[in-house]
């Protein structure tokens, strides 16, 4: 298995942070097929996704996303694009 782990400070607040948090859930489920179910907590919330090789949760908080996705073997070989596309969604998410 291939392991993805992404981390991104910000100062948006845990109401604001879980907006965009259920907007990348939408357009995560619509673009990748992904499953999603969200966790609600008082302090984070988290977002567990998954599909045929890709499994993975984000944890939102009011001063930060980790996001952790693991690979199958078959979905290894896309590692860099996968990355690089969480990244480009992300940042776009949170108007870098």
């Amino acid at each position: 298995m291939s392991d993805i782990k992404f981390q991104h400070a910000h100062n948006l607040g845990l109401a604001q942070a879980r907006a965009l948090a259920g907007q990348w859930v939408q357009e995560a489920a619509g673009k990748m097929g992904l499953s999603c179910r969200t966790e609600a907590g008082t302090d984070h919330d988290v977002v567990h996704f998954e599909r045929s090789g890709v499994k993975g949760q984000m944890r939102v908080s009011g001063d930060q996303f980790d996001l952790e996705v693991k690979l199958g073997m078959m979905m290894s070989a896309f590692k860099p694009v996968i990355e690089a596309e969480i990244r480009k969604h992300l940042g776009k998410l949170l108007g870098q």
